[in-house]
């Protein structure tokens, strides 16, 4: 089966570098699927999920948090401003995280706010909602 290299790294730290047959990631203006043999691209990333699909035929998934990613020949690149591997994630601080990330986003019309404290709110919540969805995926 054909494969491509995927690697994930964040400012701090290399997660992944694997052969994948397939990934999929949240991309800015929704959710982008690589296959090999994809055309050359650069892409601003979102807050969401990737599933890389391995050769050994595993699955992982990651919780990701803006960032670039870049297909070049037969290499993806998730650069990505935060990162955290779904295996690695307590279900229970996921879902109190997601309540305090619900309760800080319903009285962002209470107080006065910068448009970019707004969309940190924004972006925590979609964050928190992810990794409730993800927790306890194996890696």
């Amino acid at each position: 089966m054909a494969t491509f290299r995927c690697t994930i790294v964040t400012p701090s730290d290399s997660l992944l570098d694997e052969q994948v047959t397939y990934a999929s990631f949240q991309a800015w203006d929704g959710q982008k699927g690589v296959a090999p043999g994809a055309s050359a691209f650069l892409a601003k990333l979102g807050t969401g999920a990737a599933r890389l699909d391995l050769a050994s035929g595993q699955s992982r998934w990651f919780v990701i948090d803006g960032g670039f990613a870049q297909m070049q020949g037969d290499a993806l690149s998730l650069l990505v401003d935060g990162a955290e591997d779904a295996g690695s994630i307590d279900a229970g601080k996921a879902q109190t995280d997601l309540v305090d990330a619900n309760a800080r986003a319903s009285a962002i019309n209470a107080t006065p706010l910068t448009l970019e404290q707004r969309e940190q709110i924004e972006r925590a919540q979609r964050r928190a909602a992810v990794r409730v969805a993800l927790a306890g995926r194996g890696s």
